[in-house]
């Protein structure tokens, strides 16, 4: 099926185009409204500011497709594969994206109010100033993601995987479920941690660049993988803290670590 086949048939009154194959169809601007797309194969399609409310898309392919600015409000994308897409600007308030593989997306500026996210892959996905706020992202996977000025107000967000992730300027609120250890992280990385007493915190695998840690108690602290790049550890106080595959740390900070009682190696 090609994208005018599709249109005339949907102007005709027909929305069902389950397992329909349209890879690297033309469908800019269309309007599709509650369209089944069910297991469809739209790889490489381009749907930039197509109207897809309410479309059904579950388990459709949707790998590195454009939809950057379409409406997809309330569609459903559950369990849909959407590595490398485009959702640039892209409405998917109150969608349903449950256990979605969204590897590398581009979601910069994104309206994702309200929207389902449980389970969803979101690995190196660019969430930059997209507002995630009441949305829900339990169990989710953000390792690695680009978060800055996200709109993090009011979300589920127990159990997601935050490795590595940049969560400078993300907006929370006291409504938004964290895990402790993520808030600490966020915490410090939105407000620095001079003079903090972080003993004993786990700040495995977290992403920490240019952090003020000047004089923090660090001691007994977990930093294993901790991305330190540009952070300032002046006079912090590092006994029994664990550095080891810690990112950013030249072999001099980690010979001067080692001398006041870090574990390094």
């Amino acid at each position: 099926m090609n994208a005018e086949t599709l249109l005339a048939s949907y102007a005709q009154g027909e929305r069902d185009f389950h397992k329909a194959i349209l890879i690297g169809a033309q469908l800019q601007g269309a309007d599709l409204n509650s369209i089944n797309l069910n297991k469809a194969n739209l790889m490489n399609a381009t749907l930039t500011q197509a109207n897809l409310s309410l479309a059904e898309m579950i388990e459709a392919n949707l790998i590195n497709a454009d939809m950057g600015h379409a409406n997809l409000r309330g569609a459903d994308l559950t369990k849909a594969y959407l590595n490398g897409a485009n959702l640039m600007g892209t409405s998917l308030n109150q969608a349903q994206l449950f256990s979605t593989s969204m590897g590398g997306v581009n979601l910069i500026y994104a309206q994702l109010i309200g929207a389902d996210l449980r389970q969803a892959n979101l690995t190196q996905s660019k969430l930059i100033g997209a507002n995630l706020s009441n949305a829900n992202l339990q169990d989710a996977q953000l390792n690695n993601t680009n978060l800055i000025g996200a709109d993090i107000r009011g979300s589920m967000l127990l159990n997601v995987d935050f490795r590595g992730a940049n969560l400078s300027s993300t907006l929370i609120n006291d409504d938004t479920q964290l895990d402790p250890k993520w808030r600490v992280i966020w915490k410090i990385s939105n407000h620095g941690g001079q003079k903090h007493d972080l003993t004993n915190a786990d700040l495995t695998e977290a992403n920490l660049i240019g952090v003020n840690l000047k004089e923090a108690n660090l001691k007994g602290a977990d930093l294993r993988g901790a991305n330190l790049s540009g952070a300032f550890l002046t006079n912090a106080q590092v006994e029994g803290a664990q550095f080891k595959g810690a990112i950013g740390l030249s072999e001099n900070a980690k010979f001067d670590l080692k001398i006041r009682g870090a574990i390094v190696d």
